[in-house]
């Protein structure tokens, strides 16, 4: 499997995966920043645990991920049934979240 579709949020990701510091770590901003980041886990090969860890690295490490880490599985859920207005709604909430 190839990733050639990432952008800052999936960037992010991939750098608390390897232990490097983002100069601007971001969230991801709509459904489509947010399949990326489901894609990475899929090039990844990250079962479920090792998402979670990863997901809770990054939260740690980025406190502004913290409501979306805190959603992922509903995240997950409503993009898996094809739900982007739903998706794209509750994004929109948890990013208000972000203190």
């Amino acid at each position: 499997m190839k990733w050639k579709d990432y952008g800052e949020s999936s960037l992010t990701l991939l750098a608390v995966h390897c232990g490097l510091d983002k100069e601007k770590p971001t969230i991801p901003y709509d459904c489509s920043d947010f399949k990326r980041c489901i894609h990475l886990f899929e090039c990844l090969e990250l079962n479920c645990e090792d998402r979670c860890v990863l997901l809770n690295k990054t939260s740690k490490k980025y406190p502004q991920w913290n409501p979306f880490v805190n959603n992922w599985i509903k995240l997950t859920d409503l993009y898996n049934k094809n739900k982007e207005e739903e998706l794209y709604e509750l994004m929109l909430k948890l990013r208000k979240e972000i203190i």
